[in-house]
């Protein structure tokens, strides 16, 4: 899955999202389980992106690059993660 596969399905999960009660239960799981490995897909992302910073000799220009896609996918790591939290209190 690309970046921009990840943007696209977090957008119709939040899309989907606000229909709320609309949804089934097997929506929720779905989303859920999409969810949780769109998670461990940045973090693994984060990870391998921190290890070139840390273990291999990089230029500044490379670093700053490699940086920018750190926050990237921190940034929708934690935006996916709300979308858990926000489907966890749904199923409950």
């Amino acid at each position: 899955m690309g970046i921009r596969d990840f943007i696209r399905h977090l957008k119709e999960h939040r899309e989907m999202l606000e229909r709320g009660s609309e949804l089934s239960d097997a929506e929720r799981e779905e989303i859920l389980r999409q969810a949780e490995t769109m998670v461990g897909m940045a973090d693994a992302a984060v990870k391998e992106l921190g290890s070139i910073i840390n273990n291999r000799r990089i230029n500044l220009p490379e670093e700053h690059a490699v940086r920018f896609a750190q926050d990237v996918f921190l940034y929708l790591r934690d935006e996916e993660e709300k979308v858990k939290e926000r489907v966890r209190a749904q199923v409950s």
